[in-house]
C-alpha cells in the first residue's frame, strides 16, 4: 500500500515539472573548395634553371554543433528556446593537394622542359568554437594554420652527368566563416540567441540552413640547382613565394534531428501555449491534481483500515 502511495505521489512530482531538456547535435559535411588548380608560374620568370609548381587542391569542411532544446512554462505560457550546449561546437577541415614540379633547363648546350616530380599530399586540422554560429550575431570566423610539409626533396639526374637538386615545403591556411541562418523546428525558427517560441510540447524537427565562406592561401618554398659534373652548378637560388588564395562559399543544410519533448499545459495537445495565473506561476496541470487526489484518498483509506 505504501508503496503504491509513493509511487502515485512520485507520477504526481514529475507531472508537475514545468521544463524539459534534451540535447542535439546539428552536424554537416560539405564541400569548402572543389577541385582548384593553383599554378605558380614560371620562377624566376628567365634564367637558365627554372621550375613551376602546379596544384589541383580540393577541401571537405565538417561542422557540428551540439546544443540544448528546452521546453519550459514561462510567463506567458509555454515556450521553446535553444541553446548552445556545454560542449565546444567543432570545425574540421580535409584537405587533399596533388602537387606537380616543372624543371626548365637550358645551359651549357643542355635543354630540357617537364615534370620533375609528383607527389600527393593530405592535411587534417580542425577547431573549435563556442556557439550557434548565428549570422544576425556575427557568425564565427576561425583560421586554421596547418605545419609545413616538405612535398618535394629531389637529387637525381635528367642527363648523363647532369644533376638536378630541388626541394619544396607547402604551408596551406584555412580560412573560414560559418554562419547561421535559422535553426528551424515545427514550431518557429530561430536567428539569432535568446530567442523563444511558443509551443506546447511534443514531438519535433530541428534542422539549421546557413552559409560558408573559405579561402585557403598556401606559401610555397624551397631551393633549386642544377649541376652539370666537370662544368659548373647554375641556378642555385631559394624561392618563397604565396600561390593564389582560392575562395569559396557554400550554401550549409544540417542533418534533421528528431526530439520528442513532454507535452505541457491544458492545450497541449493542441500545440497551443499552457496557461498561467497572474504573476507568472505556471497552473498545475489537471492530470497532477487528480493524482494528488487520489494519493489523499489512498492515505484516507489506510488510516480507516488502522483504525478497525
Amino acid at each position: 500500500m505504501f508503496a503504491t502511495l509513493g509511487l502515485l505521489l512520485t507520477i504526481g512530482t514529475a507531472q508537475a515539472s514545468d521544463t524539459d531538456t534534451q540535447s542535439f547535435d546539428l552536424t554537416t559535411d560539405v564541400e569548402a573548395w572543389p577541385t582548384t588548380e593553383i599554378d605558380s608560374g614560371w620562377w624566376p620568370e628567365s634564367g637558365p634553371v627554372r621550375i613551376r609548381t602546379l596544384l589541383f587542391a580540393e577541401g571537405v569542411a565538417s561542422i557540428e554543433m551540439p546544443g540544448t532544446s528546452i521546453v519550459e512554462q514561462g510567463s506567458a505560457g509555454t515556450v521553446h528556446r535553444v541553446e548552445p550546449s556545454g560542449e565546444e561546437s567543432y570545425a574540421g577541415i580535409d584537405l587533399s593537394i596533388a602537387a606537380s614540379l616543372f624543371l626548365s633547363l637550358d645551359v651549357a648546350g643542355y635543354t630540357w622542359e617537364d615534370v620533375l616530380h609528383e607527389q600527393e599530399v593530405d592535411f587534417d586540422v580542425s577547431q573549435t568554437f563556442s556557439d550557434f554560429a548565428f549570422a544576425q550575431d556575427g557568425g564565427s570566423e576561425l583560421v586554421l594554420p596547418m605545419d609545413s610539409v616538405d612535398i618535394f626533396e629531389i637529387d637525381q639526374g635528367i642527363f648523363p652527368l647532369v644533376n638536378v637538386v630541388v626541394s619544396g615545403a607547402l604551408r596551406p591556411t584555412a580560412a573560414v566563416a560559418i554562419n547561421t541562418d535559422s535553426i528551424e523546428t515545427d514550431w518557429g525558427e530561430f536567428t539569432a540567441s535568446g530567442q523563444k517560441v511558443s509551443t506546447g510540447g511534443g514531438a519535433t524537427t530541428i534542422d539549421a540552413l546557413g552559409t560558408l565562406d573559405s579561402e585557403l592561401s598556401m606559401t610555397l618554398k624551397g631551393h633549386a640547382e642544377v649541376c652539370i659534373t666537370f662544368v659548373n652548378c647554375y641556378g642555385d637560388f631559394n624561392y618563397d613565394f604565396e600561390m593564389d588564395p582560392v575562395e569559396y562559399s557554400q550554401d550549409l543544410t544540417y542533418d534533421a534531428v528528431s526530439l520528442n519533448h513532454a507535452q505541457m499545459g491544458p492545450n497541449a495537445a493542441n500545440g497551443e501555449a499552457g496557461a498561467t495565473q497572474s504573476g507568472g506561476c505556471s497552473t498545475v496541470p489537471g492530470n497532477t491534481l487528480e493524482s494528488m487526489g487520489l494519493a489523499v484518498m489512498l492515505m484516507a483509506l489506510v488510516a480507516r483500515r488502522r483504525k478497525q
